[in-house]
């Protein structure tokens, strides 16, 4: 075989491995695997009642041998809520709103918790709210966005997505997800935009579950709020006796506050029949079943929550 030929056989197969990769490339990317069905916990972790300065004493091995200790299966974890302050970095943020900085700790405490469940096996969903923090004028000002109840402006919807892209990225395939909050006005959301928001979620990781919650009872906890949606949002603060899952394309998931309000540390509301009985329809509905449960100050669950959940998860011979 001459030279020439040689280099004609090269340059053939180099084409042909271009192209396997550029239809590989060109595949939708897969759907999501589901997080193990049945029960898994949120936490109101953030600085709307801890400080900054506290972030540093969060015991990230406590928490995370806790959520162990009840068979959690997944964990919603609150980067920050309404009031402009959020338990990690983000350089998008920061660089758009300067001044947002020292609202930021040092610490990456979303990280530290994410490298502990992925020790244990438990996925980490990530919560944000879909609009800048309405408590923060200056950082909804900067970022350009109005009341949560108008329509986003799109110059808002463009900023935001940078930022979801930023801990999208920062995260990886540690974020097995997002649970976007306050998605109750999207009107006047085009379609690019919707692109960019969605783009920016899966960012990363490109198979993650994506809640978008509209509000909370029976008529809004499985709506499907966004164009990439496939995870119900789930919130339901009086859950039914039983539940029966509604026809939809979304993966099915119900989440309510063990105590009588979201992070409130207060005596359980419910018996471990219910929360047994709840969790084994979820697992029947191939979905999910979370609890809000607010941790202490050092990342600590509450004892009495703590047995209750476990009596509720042990399987029966």
């Amino acid at each position: 075989m001459n030279a020439c030929h040689v280099l004609f056989r090269r340059l053939l197969a180099a084409l042909l491995l271009c192209g396997a990769a550029s239809v590989a490339l060109a595949q939708p990317a897969p759907p999501p695997e589901p997080p193990v069905p049945g029960f898994g916990v949120m936490v109101h972790y953030l600085p709307d009642r801890q400080s900054i300065s506290q972030i540093k004493k969060f015991d990230v091995e406590a928490f995370a041998s806790g959520l162990a200790q009840m068979r959690a299966t997944h964990l919603i974890l609150t980067l920050g809520q309404n009031n402009g302050q959020y338990i990690s970095p983000n350089s998008a943020l920061e660089a758009l709103c300067p001044g947002a900085a020292r609202n930021r700790s040092p610490r990456d405490l979303p990280l530290e918790i994410g490298e502990a469940l992925r020790a244990r096996g438990i996925a980490l969903i990530l919560y944000l709210p879909f609009r800048a923090p309405q408590a923060d004028p200056a950082l909804m000002s900067c970022l350009g966005d109005v009341s949560e109840q108008e329509p986003p402006p799109a110059r808002f919807i463009a900023a935001w997505s940078s930022v979801i892209r930023d801990w999208s990225d920062r995260y990886g395939p540690l974020a097995a997800g997002w649970w976007f909050d306050g998605t109750y006005n999207t009107q006047g959301i085009s379609a690019s935009g919707w692109e960019m928001l969605c783009d920016a979620a899966r960012s990363g990781a490109a198979n993650r579950w994506l809640a978008f919650n509209a509000g909370e009872g029976a008529e809004r906890f499985s709506l499907k709020s966004a164009p990439c949606q496939n995870l119900m949002a789930g919130e339901y603060m009086q859950p039914p006796a039983h539940f029966a899952p509604p026809p939809s394309e979304l993966v099915f998931h119900v989440l309510t506050p063990l105590t009588p309000w979201w992070g409130r540390e207060a005596a359980p509301r419910f018996t471990v029949q219910q929360l047994r009985d709840w969790i084994g329809e979820a697992r029947v509905a191939r979905g999910l079943f979370t609890l809000d449960m607010p941790p202490d100050n050092n990342g600590r669950f509450l004892p009495a929550h703590v047995a209750l959940v476990k009596s509720a998860t042990t399987r029966r011979p």
